[in-house]
């Protein structure tokens, strides 16, 4: 998403409802200001048949103009944003194929008021994942917001220092206006606040098959301990025990680094190529090694702990309590 914005700015007035409809001139008019485009969200449910079956998708859509192309790289494939006027959308092609929304076509929408309309795809566009499955145009979604007003105005300038004091001291003049750097969390080209909801999802249900895993293994090598005090009685120290865990620990650490991509290639591919448009999937490169090291300490925490437990009893003790 990041990656889609060219503006740097984000002006909004959240006290005021909106950015009022004299804004967007009088930033476009600002020494510095290459692009300015409002931008606002909102709901749209859209019908359409699956498998023979009626059915109806809730997502979050943008409202833009014919201006967006200078602020937002939506990477349009077909079409052009430039037609987004009157009643018409761009769809993500994630969505488009599947629902037959070719550039051209026609197709129904219920907008977030409930009022049902038909439109005109005239784009579409391969950042769905990060923009939303629909863009509408501002003269459809006219009269179907709450406020009818635009919730931010993205601005991009030249880069220079003075541009970026023009535009603060813009917004300075005129109460209830706030401008924020477009990077930051909770707008277009930030991270937004759901996205960290589903990460902490996410953690939580991580959490939990690692507690099960964590557990499967400790009860696993706590069941061992009679194994354990014959291999000593016949001869074996501790030491030599614990050197023989930690290499099945080694051994179980190995296999799960391996087998693991090996069973998740195929759908990460597929799940890639179908938002991402190639085989490999997005991410910082350092999940890698984090990963393989939460495995790692996870497998010898969990037989290291039980082992040295087992091994404080006497063999001949542990042999009487199996």
């Amino acid at each position: 998403m990041h990656d889609g914005t060219r503006a740097q700015l984000r002006l909004t007035a959240p006290g005021l409802g909106g950015v009022p409809d004299d804004l967007l001139p009088a930033v476009r008019d600002t020494p510095g200001v290459r692009a300015a485009a409002p931008v606002t969200t909102t709901t749209a449910l859209w019908p359409y048949k699956m498998a023979g079956d009626e059915t109806i998708e809730s997502s979050s859509a943008l409202v833009l103009t014919p201006a967006a192309a200078g602020v937002l790289d939506l990477d349009v494939r077909t079409g052009d944003l430039a037609g987004l006027s009157g009643d018409t959308i761009a769809v993500g092609t994630d969505v488009a194929g599947s629902r037959d929304a070719r550039v051209g076509k026609r197709v129904g929408l219920i907008l977030g008021d409930g009022t049902p309309v038909t439109a005109r795809v005239v784009a579409t566009y391969a950042r769905g994942l990060g923009f939303g499955p629909v863009v509408l145009s501002r003269d459809l979604a006219a009269g179907h917001t709450t406020t009818g007003l635009d919730q931010s105005v993205l601005v991009r300038t030249d880069g220079t220092d003075a541009a970026l004091r023009n535009v603060g001291e813009l917004a300075a003049s005129r109460p209830g206006l706030a401008v924020r750097d477009n990077a930051e969390p909770g707008g277009v080209g930030g991270v937004a606040p759901e996205l960290w909801i589903n990460v902490a999802v996410l953690a939580v249900l991580l959490g939990y098959l690692l507690l099960g895993i964590a557990n499967k293994l400790v009860a696993g090598t706590a069941a061992r301990r009679t194994e354990l005090a014959t291999l000593q009685l016949i001869g074996a120290t501790p030491a030599q025990v614990r050197s023989m865990m930690r290499r099945e620990a080694g051994l179980i650490t190995a296999v799960a680094l391996v087998t693991g991509p090996l069973l998740s290639v195929v759908p990460l591919a597929l799940l890639s190529l179908g938002f991402l448009h190639r085989p490999w999937p997005a991410g910082p490169l350092w999940l890698l090694p984090a990963i393989a090291a939460v495995v790692a300490t996870i497998a010898f925490l969990t037989v290291e702990l039980p082992t040295r437990q087992a091994l404080r009893t006497p063999p001949v003790e542990a042999l009487a309590r199996g």
